[in-house]
């Protein structure tokens, strides 16, 4: 009698599990189906193709995207493309990758008084206008290095839940400097956290990173003990650190130490010591020059009379710096860095920014690069994006010209693809 209790159990146990694993199997299937039908194609035709890689153009090339991220990319008849597959025919036309300013503060007020009246609610309209402006132009992502208190993060967040369109925001959040230190002169306020001491340096990149920043900013001045306390703390958490580079009268040595304590990053062609740039290559440490910025203070300091020729002198020195730096393979990317009164600039010293690396020394194709991928390594962001390749998210844009031939045509931008979303076509010029 037990015996028979235990086959039927059994047989209930098996039929059970039948049916357990065919509800599993039917619901896998349905759910495969569902993902199957959920798939967006779009296919880019007969482009004249700079991946960001530093390759050569790849002529007649198809670009296929699924979703939200590249899945094929190559000559014309080598990408299957999915029947279903919206197409672009982009034949005359260059494609790059998306376009990203690595060095850019987009909750700034436009003129240094307005930082009496800031506050949290305008600084967010400000970033998102400036975000707007920075994606029309091609430039897909942006590096915001400090930001207004907790703007710059909140405004990363909003772009992850689609709140607005605009350029995909890596952030910093608040700088970190010392009492009194570069980010607190005149009426600036909100923009970088003052901290003194090893262990105070060390709980403001925590407090950063704790807030949601994407990858950490310390401005001078700061002692060795202090840079090397943010830069190992950074290092601890596996994140990315920049310095910002000398802003005093002497050549001190805070870009020494930051170099010496392993920086990731250098902001600005500006005080650094000929002796240090070897030393910076070596280590295969980034430099954001930002060259245009500080040509254009250089004339504006002219004017204020000679008591300012030493600052001058500093910042027309950029260009020399920058040279030296590409000489040594120091890679760099573009960054605008225009405040204050000069934000008037935007989006135009963007271009500037990329031509004047051309017109002192680069080759258009290697400041395609500095502007894609290079860009997307400072935001440490290498895997994901900067480049047009299989399995990174998609973002592309569509120039009217080839920027090979003439580099402005880097200005020409008629198609801008984000995610994988076409934002800006001719259909949809203001999107």
């Amino acid at each position: 009698m037990k015996k028979e209790l235990t086959r039927k159990r059994a047989c209930q146990y098996k039929y059970l599990l039948i049916i357990i694993l065919s509800v599993y199997f039917l619901a896998s299937t349905f759910y495969g189906t569902l993902l199957a039908q959920q798939k967006r194609y779009l296919a880019v035709v007969n482009a004249n193709l700079i991946d960001g890689t530093g390759r050569p153009p790849i002529n007649n090339a198809v670009i296929l995207i699924e979703n939200d991220r590249f899945a094929a990319v190559g000559v014309k008849g080598s990408v299957a493309i999915p029947k279903e597959a919206t197409i672009i025919d982009v034949r005359g036309k260059t494609v790059i990758p998306g376009l990203i300013d690595a060095h850019i503060h987009v909750t700034y007020p436009p003129k240094q008084d307005e930082f009496l009246f800031i506050n949290e609610a305008i600084s967010a309209f400000r970033a998102a206008r400036m975000l707007h402006l920075m994606l029309g132009i091609g430039v897909t992502t942006i590096r915001d290095v400090s930001s207004y208190h907790q703007v710059g993060i909140e405004a990363k967040k909003a772009f992850k839940e689609g709140l607005f369109v605009g350029a995909r925001p890596i952030v910093t959040g608040m700088g970190i400097t010392s009492s009194g230190g570069h980010g607190t002169e005149g009426l600036t306020m909100g923009i970088v956290e003052e901290v003194d001491g090893a262990d105070g340096f060390r709980r403001a990149v925590r407090q950063r990173l704790k807030e949601g920043a994407d990858l950490i900013k310390i401005l001078p001045p700061y002692s060795r003990e202090e840079v090397r306390a943010a830069i190992e703390e950074t290092h601890y958490h596996e994140k990315f650190v920049t310095v910002h580079s000398g802003v005093f009268k002497q050549q001190y040595d805070f870009v020494r130490w930051a170099v010496e304590e392993g920086t990731d990053c250098l902001e600005h062609a500006y005080a650094i010591p000929d002796d240090l740039i070897p030393q910076i290559a070596a280590k295969k440490i980034y430099v954001v020059p930002t060259i245009s910025i500080l040509l254009r203070l250089g004339e504006q300091y002219k004017q204020r009379g000679p008591e300012w020729e030493w600052k001058v002198k500093k910042y027309l020195e950029c260009v020399d710096i920058f040279k030296k730096l590409k000489a040594a393979g120091v890679k760099m990317a573009i960054g605008t860095d225009a405040v204050g009164e000069n934000m008037v600039a935007y989006p135009e010293i963007y271009f500037e920014e990329i031509e004047n690396f051309v017109k002192y020394g680069y080759t258009p194709l290697e400041v395609i690069t500095a502007a894609t991928k290079i860009g997307a390594e400072v935001c440490a962001l290498g895997e994901e994006l900067g480049t047009i390749e299989k399995g990174k998210i998609a973002d592309l844009v569509v120039l009217a010209a080839d920027p090979l031939k003439d580099i402005k045509a880097i200005r020409t931008a008629q198609i801008i693809i984000q995610n994988g979303v076409v934002l800006k076509s001719p259909e949809r010029p203001g999107f």
